[in-house]
């Protein structure tokens, strides 16, 4: 039985306080029914202790770091723990009845004692009384919306159930206690697909433990099978395969394909010529993990065409902002926001680093305001793009507080709108992200980010007419 890790089981509403505190604070708030402990953070808001009502009495003029219980392994638990350590911890101090869920020396949430009543308290390891009669197991693998078929180690296929058998269109009787080969003829082709494709043989000569294969079986179908060994004491050798059918799966991912081609190409005609895209494909980027307490991150994948991704992400992004009326606002023009697009990252220079390498970001890539200047410069004079958009480039990677006084008002929407498809094109290019556009009201857009790298997954809506930015309710995604 899977343990219920801590972090499942636990209440992100407690109450804290500070060492500095009076022991005056931690009195009204447990007296007045707010809460029966108080946890006590430093000024680097680190967990050091709590203060519990335990019905003590506290001299006046105390602070809360002469009275606070010090927090210790043997007192606190981890996100990641198995909550029935807690135990040991609520046993050994009866009046408590939250313990703090920490990691890294910061309070996350707690866990209530009254959870621990709802963890079931039976041994896993203790055998199981009832049981599935054995005259149901036919009838579970009749059941089921997948394939399965059983091959003992002389190549005998000995069990097909019933979904099994009409996928590939095969009566079962006529295949079950027979050479494999018998039904393998419903699955390949001819025989040499069968000697060279097939896992099975493999599988049992070998003992291969898992893996899987895709087939267009006789019928047209699309079937993927994954295969894993049988040990046992009736076989020294089995294997057994189970399969589903992925054809619609498979017509829906080439379809797919197709319409992200079509629309790369429609949005490549937006370029104003092959020079530009070239130089656009030329410029590389970097998928990376990075770690927020080093501020270091590690390449794990090199996008070779990776800013004319950027770019061709960055329109489709701006196609959905249309849709929404995004270019309706007083004050933003499509045209010049598409060709601001287009040149921003122009004259992008990228150093070359490898998978797996460790580096700074801060000190590894030239800043923004420089190749935005080079960008600027090169459409304005090579391009002839409208002083308005050649602005916009210049500043996409300037901070509106920064922003030059000469910097007209009347472009500070579309300032803002550069920089937010700037950013969710990124977060889509370099880091897989999901970006969806969800309503504008107004000039207000939210937008949600799910991303995998919590600096990028958030819930917000932005003005673009005050640049002013508001979490959502919701701010981060459900698991």
């Amino acid at each position: 039985m899977a343990a219920i890790r801590v972090r499942f089981a636990m209440d992100e509403n407690y109450r804290v306080a500070h060492l500095d505190d009076n022991v005056a604070v931690a009195r009204w708030l447990l007296r007045s029914g707010a809460c029966s402990e108080i946890y006590v953070l430093d000024a680097s808001d680190r967990l050091v202790g709590s203060v519990r009502d335990d019905g003590q009495e506290w001299q006046d003029g105390l602070t809360l770091a002469d009275v606070l219980v010090p927090a210790g392994p043997e007192t606190i638990t981890h996100p990641d723990a198995d909550i029935k350590e807690l135990e040991a911890i609520f046993r050994a101090r009866p009046s408590w009845q939250s313990v703090a869920v920490v990691e890294n020396d910061t309070i996350l949430g707690v866990v209530h004692r009254g959870v621990m009543a709802r963890v079931d308290a039976r041994d896993p390891t203790a055998p199981n009384e009832e049981g599935v009669p054995a005259s149901l197991y036919p009838q579970l693998l009749d059941a089921m919306e997948s394939g399965i078929f059983v091959v003992d180690e002389r190549g005998i296929v000995r069990l097909l159930n019933r979904y099994g058998a009409d996928l590939l269109g095969v009566d079962r009787s006529t295949v079950q206690g027979r050479s494999y080969e018998e039904l393998a003829q419903y699955i390949f082709p001819h025989m040499l697909d069968y000697l060279r494709i097939s896992a099975v043989p493999g599988a049992i000569a070998a003992g291969a433990r898992a893996g899987e294969r895709q087939v267009q079986v006789a019928s047209g179908r699309e079937i993927l099978f994954k295969f894993g060994a049988l040990t046992g004491s009736e076989w020294r050798r089995g294997v057994v395969v189970t399969f589903v059918d992925v054809t619609a799966l498979k017509g829906a991912e080439a379809e797919s394909r197709e319409r992200a081609s079509e629309a790369e190409r429609a949005f490549g005609l937006t370029l104003p010529n092959s020079k530009v895209e070239s130089k656009l494909r030329s410029s590389v980027e970097y998928q990376d993990v990075f770690d927020p307490k080093t501020g270091r991150a590690v390449v794990v994948r090199i996008i070779p065409d990776g800013t004319y991704r950027h770019v061709i992400n960055g329109l489709r992004i701006m196609a959905d902002l249309k849709e929404l009326g995004v270019f309706q606002l007083v004050g933003i023009d499509k045209d010049t926001v598409v060709q601001a697009f287009i040149f921003h990252d122009l004259g992008k220079e990228q150093p070359r680093l490898e998978v797996g390498q460790e580096f700074l970001p801060t000190s590894t890539f030239e800043p923004g305001h420089l190749h935005a200047a080079r960008s600027a410069e090169w459409a304005l004079r090579e391009y002839r793009v409208s002083p308005e958009a050649a602005l916009l480039v210049r500043h996409h990677h300037t901070e509106e507080p920064n922003l030059p006084d000469s910097f007209p008002v009347a472009l500070k929407p579309m300032y803002r709108l550069i920089r937010l498809v700037d950013g969710l094109s990124a977060s889509v290019t370099r880091r897989n992200g999901l970006v969806t556009l969800v309503r504008l009201e107004g000039s207000m857009l939210e937008v949600h980010e799910d991303n995998r790298d919590e600096r990028y997954d958030r819930r917000y809506r932005i003005s673009l007419y005050t640049g002013a930015s508001l979490d959502c309710e919701h701010s981060r995604r459900a698991p």
